[in-house]
């Protein structure tokens, strides 16, 4: 492959969708998340859920809140987290998008020296994602 060669490697991810993913890479902060999909808790709570430490949870929940995935309720004293669920709409949209390749990444090499076809080369009909063996000269 011609390391010259431009092959339009855009992310078509938003970085509001890397963010939120990125923050729920780690797995105390997917347990948190998970614990916030069955409604509104305070840190105390969480933390007694999930066993862990109030600062732990602390930190975690404001890793989350930067990514834009919870939203907090301050009552009194008190804090309370929930998912923001248009983010996470946002987010799970984003993401199928992301990984559901369309038609035309199937059936079109996008490479600029795909086996000497040239950009745009077109895998014959009725063979997505098949593309024919070309003989090599001896």
């Amino acid at each position: 492959m011609d390391p010259t060669h431009d092959h339009d490697a855009e992310p078509s991810l938003p970085s509001a969708a890397v963010a939120g993913l990125a923050a729920l890479a780690e797995p105390n902060r997917a347990r948190i998340f998970e614990l916030l999909r069955h409604g509104e808790h305070c840190v105390c709570d969480v933390g007694d859920m999930l066993g862990l430490s109030t600062a732990l949870v602390s930190h975690h929940l404001r890793a989350l809140r930067g990514s834009g995935l919870i939203r907090e309720r301050r009552a009194g004293r008190w804090v309370y987290y929930s998912l923001d669920l248009e983010q996470v709409g946002a987010l799970k949209a984003a993401v199928t998008t992301f990984l559901s390749p369309g038609d035309e990444a199937t059936t079109t090499c996008r490479c600029s020296d795909c086996g000497g076809r040239g950009p745009g080369f077109t895998i014959p009909a009725g063979q997505p994602g098949v593309i024919p063996l070309v003989e090599v000269p001896a």
